[in-house]
């Protein structure tokens, strides 16, 4: 099977997670599939990006890391904490990987469990991107911010997204991107997530199990999850059910935190913190200091 294209975009503050992500990617990955990873960054020091490939040396995979300055978002919005201008670089990924027609992206606090492959051979011919409904786009939504201007019917997450990297280049979307960014700049919330469901209108539904949320996935009652105040106008019970008995992702998004912040993360998280080499086990002061005030 020709090569998989997986794009990552982090800083320094977030290798720790970034790893485990990476090593549970390779570690879920069919016995025919190889993937190519990228990653984009604007701060990753040698040393770091040398431990990276060390993990990979003695697989099918690769790993590339390029700079990419943070300059170029220094008109957007960012917030004080994690989401900084790395958040923008999955909008440059068209551009960035020329070579490239159709390209997967995924946000880094995650877990895979599933191989990609099914996802990427999904035909967006006709779409910018595929992406997860999260909530239905109207006045009344519970989790994200109401655009009147965004049309859309739903509502797409932007951690995991099936990119149409050719139909965004014929379409000058990166273009599209900034010029969003500065027409909303005061009323983004959710920078990325925003400004790519305002600047879009062809996305492909992909199934939910490619980011099933960790308090859907944890709970035994999924009901009592706060997600599911919204997740439910989207999606059956049936549909839920199934993406938590089968997911593909497991995205650690939510109130329960960052997993390594944790005084007691989940098991089979922890047992990737083990796997990951002892380098990239990087806790940041901010990481540990949520970890001594984590209750969990």
């Amino acid at each position: 099977m020709p090569e998989i294209p997986v794009v990552f975009t982090f800083d320094k503050r977030i290798i720790l997670g970034a790893a485990v992500a990476i090593k549970s990617l390779i570690d879920s990955a069919n016995p025919d599939t190889v993937y190519r990873i990228y990653v984009y960054h604007p701060d990753i020091d040698n040393k770091t990006i040398i431990e990276f490939q060390k993990m990979l040396e003695n697989s099918r995979h690769r790993i590339n890391f390029e700079f990419v300055d943070k300059k170029r978002f220094k008109d957007a919005p960012i917030s004080k904490g994690s989401w900084r201008e790395v958040v923008y670089y999955r909008l440059l990924i068209p551009e960035l990987l020329e070579n490239y027609d159709k390209v997967i992206y995924s946000d880094v606090d995650v877990l895979f469990k599933k191989d990609l492959s099914e996802v990427y051979s999904t035909d967006i011919e006709n779409f910018e991107w595929g992406g997860i409904k999260a909530e239905v786009n109207n006045e009344n939504t519970i989790s994200h911010r109401y655009f009147t201007e965004n049309k859309n019917e739903f509502i797409f997450w932007s951690g995991f997204m099936l990119i149409n990297s050719k139909k965004m280049r014929e379409e000058n979307k990166i273009e599209t991107f900034f010029e969003t960014i500065k027409n909303f700049k005061e009323r983004l919330k959710f920078f990325d997530l925003d400004t790519i469901n305002l600047s879009t209108d062809k996305i492909k539904p992909l199934d939910l199990k490619y980011c099933i949320l960790e308090s859907i996935y944890a709970f035994d009652d999924f009901t009592k999850a706060k997600e599911y105040k919204y997740l439910k106008n989207v999606y059956s019970n049936n549909e839920i059910t199934n993406a938590k008995n089968d997911p593909a992702i497991i995205h650690y998004a939510g109130e329960l935190g960052k997993p390594w912040r944790r005084k007691n993360p989940p098991d089979e998280y922890k047992n990737y913190i083990n796997k990951i080499p002892k380098k990239l086990r990087k806790y940041t002061f901010r990481d540990l200091r949520k970890r001594l005030m984590s209750k969990i």
